[in-house]
């Protein structure tokens, strides 16, 4: 494992861990020809075995050379030798989810400016095939520009690429608070499920708290299927056309959301052009469905159940 001080691969000079997850490590760096900090992402050695994680390793190479945008991090260098890595531009700023720690919420026009400014960003990304698919506080860096930065794309979906899964993991990717219904209930998501997201996120900085929230995951994704909105019509300042925006973001079926990032960016800068017919119109609950790994739990008891049953009324046949 990398350690503060250690030189990789003769050029850059670890920093510090920002960090580890199952798949991989993330360092804060100094590249030593540059001069400059730079992002390094290197997967567990451990992991390389299983195709799936090299994949997923892949299309994260993939999208660093694909993407060329200023409030998303650009891949500086990139090697699939031995070991793997990616070296990805340093956004400068502060967590998002560290501000909120520290504010509660933020003011109207702030988070106006700053999601459109976002929304900007992931048009960018979906023109190009990408999804991000778990925007989130944690995900994102508040830039000294006043601009949200995209970070981590190590679940991200590219256009016409294969389904990749894990051992041991269900379908599901992405963030209870944040996740769209239809990633709950097992789709890839898309551009509409990031859309989704944003809705979430602009909720949570004007209100302090995401739209859905819970003791734990269950209980949270059975609200995103389920439970009715809070208002958030009472906060001073809120133009009726930002709330009608927010409602049709999160709209739990996706043909009802924005086409694109782009319209809800619009919307969001100029709100007098909203539709604020979403402001009231309901929004049924959907059919909610357990998670995969779960609805595998409770399949595999049933036919253990089963097999026991028969096995003892076997027994009882032959006496």
């Amino acid at each position: 494992m990398l350690e503060a001080g250690a030189i990789f691969q003769d050029r850059y000079r670890i920093l510090a861990p920002l960090g580890h997850g199952g798949f991989g490590a993330t360092f804060l760096a100094e590249d030593l020809q540059s001069n400059r900090k730079v992002v390094m992402k290197v997967p567990h050695i451990s992991q390389l075995g299983d195709p799936a994680v090299y994949e997923r390793f892949r299309r994260e190479v993939a999208i660093g050379k694909l993407l060329n945008h200023s409030d998303v991090p650009v891949a500086v260098a990139i090697s699939e030798g031995d070991p793997p890595y990616l070296v990805l531009d340093y956004a400068e700023g502060e967590s998002l989810e560290k501000v909120l720690s520290e504010k509660g919420r933020l003011p109207v026009d702030q988070t106006v400016k700053i999601v459109a400014n976002l929304l900007d960003a992931l048009h960018y990304c979906h023109e190009r095939g990408v999804y991000h698919r778990d925007i989130k506080p944690e995900n994102l860096v508040l830039a000294p520009d006043g601009h949200l930065k995209i970070l981590d794309f190590g679940i991200a979906l590219m256009e016409g690429a294969p389904r990749v899964t894990w051992r041991g993991f269900s379908g599901l990717m992405g963030t209870p608070e944040y996740m769209a219904p239809e990633q709950i209930k097992g789709e890839r998501g898309a551009a509409k499920s990031d859309i989704y997201a944003v809705g979430c996120l602009i909720y949570h900085l004007l209100s302090g708290s995401p739209p859905f929230t819970g003791d734990n995951p269950l209980t949270v994704m059975y609200q995103h299927m389920t439970k009715t909105l809070e208002p958030l019509t009472s906060i001073k300042g809120l133009h009726p056309g930002v709330w009608a925006a927010i409602r049709r973001a999160l709209r739990r079926r996706k043909e009802e959301r924005y086409d694109s990032a782009e319209q809800m960016a619009n919307d969001l800068r100029f709100p007098e052009n909203a539709d604020l017919k979403w402001a009231d119109e309901p929004d049924p609950p959907l059919a909610a469905v357990l998670p995969t790994k779960r609805n595998n739990l409770l399949i595999y008891g049933g036919a253990v159940l089963l097999a026991v049953l028969i096995a003892v009324l076997l027994l009882f046949l032959r006496r």
